[in-house]
C-alpha cells in the first residue's frame, strides 16, 4: 500500500499544479457551457475579455472553484491516475503485459470509482465557477447568475456542509450520472491512449528509453483524444450541477433547439485548457514519481 500511496500523492501533486495553472480557462469552459439566457459570450475569446472588464483577470477568471479543483485534483484526479498502474496490473496479470482491453478497463474503473467517490467537490467547483461575479449587498452585479444571490460559501468544505445540511446526499450527487460517465470515458481514453502511445515511442522511435520529450507529445495527444471523447458529457455535468432546477427535459429542449451543437458547448475553451494542462500534467507525474521512486508509468 505504500508504493499506491505514493503514485495517488505524485498524480494529486502533479495534477494540482496543472489545474490550479489553467484555472482561467476551466472557469471560461463552465461559463460557456450553461444556458445562453445567463451570459452573451459564446466565444472563449469574448468570454474572457466580458469577464476580465467586468470583474478583473483574477478575480473573474483564475480564483473561481480553484480551492474546490486543487482538492479535487488531490482527491478525484490522485486517485484515478495514481491507482491506474495497479488496477491494470490487477486486470492483465501480475506476469502478462497488459492489452489495449486492459487499459481501458483498468482507465474505466479507477475514473468511475473515483468519480463516484469524490463527485462533491465537482458540484462545488463547478458552482462556484458558475457565480463568479462581482457581489454588492449580497446578490450578484455581474457574470452568469447577475441579479441572484451566490449559492455557496467560497471555502469548499463549508460548501460541502452547506449542501448536506440543505439537501443532504442526494444534492451532493446532483448530476453524479453524467459526472460519473465522464470521469470513466475520460480515464480510459486519456490513460489508455497515453500509456499505449508512450509504449509505441519508446520502442519505436526513442529506443526503449524514455525522456521528457516523449512524455509531453503523448500527454497533449492523449489529452485532446479524450477531450474530444467526454466533451458532451462535460456540458451535461455542467449543466445539471450548476444550473437551477436542470433536468432531462429541460436539457432535451435545449439540444431539441441548438442540435447537436449544444453537446460541444465550450469545447474550444475545453481545449485551451486541456492542451496546456497535458503539455505538463503528465510529465510531471512522471517527474514525480521518478523522484519518489515509484518509477514511470
Amino acid at each position: 500500500m505504500e508504493r499506491q500511496g505514493k503514485e495517488i500523492f505524485a498524480a494529486g501533486l502533479g495534477c494540482a499544479i496543472a489545474d490550479s495553472s489553467f484555472n482561467t480557462f476551466a472557469t471560461a469552459c463552465t461559463k460557456l457551457q450553461l444556458h445562453k439566457e445567463y451570459y452573451k459570450p459564446s466565444t472563449v475569446s469574448q468570454c474572457l475579455r466580458q469577464t476580465a472588464l467586468e470583474d478583473g483577470f483574477i478575480r473573474g477568471l483564475a480564483l473561481p472553484g480553484l480551492q474546490a479543483t486543487v482538492l479535487r485534483s488531490f482527491t478525484y484526479v490522485g486517485f484515478r491516475i495514481g491507482l491506474y498502474p495497479s488496477v491494470k496490473r490487477a486486470v492483465s496479470g501480475e506476469n502478462k503485459t497488459p492489452r489495449l482491453k486492459d487499459k481501458i478497463i483498468a482507465g474505466c474503473i479507477t475514473g468511475g470509482i473515483g468519480s463516484a467517490l469524490f463527485c462533491p467537490i465537482d458540484i462545488v467547483r463547478l458552482t462556484c465557477q458558475a457565480d463568479a461575479g462581482t457581489i454588492s449587498n449580497g446578490v450578484m452585479m455581474t457574470g452568469l447568475r447577475k441579479g441572484k444571490a451566490p449559492r455557496f460559501p467560497k471555502n469548499v468544505f463549508l460548501s460541502l456542509l452547506t449542501i448536506a445540511r440543505s439537501s443532504g446526499v442526494k444534492g451532493l450527487y446532483k448530476g453524479a450520472s453524467p459526472t460519473i460517465a465522464r470521469a470513466t470515458f475520460l480515464s480510459a481514453g486519456q490513460l489508455a491512449s497515453y500509456d499505449s502511445l508512450k509504449e509505441f515511442a519508446r520502442e519505436k522511435l526513442s529506443g526503449g528509453e524514455e525522456n521528457a520529450a516523449l512524455h509531453v507529445v503523448c500527454s497533449v495527444l492523449s489529452g485532446l483524444i479524450a477531450q474530444s471523447i467526454v466533451q458532451p458529457f462535460d456540458v451535461m455535468r455542467s449543466y445539471f450541477m450548476a444550473v437551477d432546477n436542470a433536468s432531462l427535459k429541460s436539457m432535451a429542449k435545449l439540444a431539441r433547439v441548438e442540435g447537436f451543437g449544444w453537446f460541444y458547448r465550450g469545447y474550444l475553451a475545453a481545449l485551451c485548457r486541456q492542451g496546456p494542462i497535458m503539455l505538463i500534467q503528465m510529465p510531471l507525474i512522471e517527474h514525480i514519481r521518478v523522484s519518489i521512486g515509484v518509477g514511470y508509468m
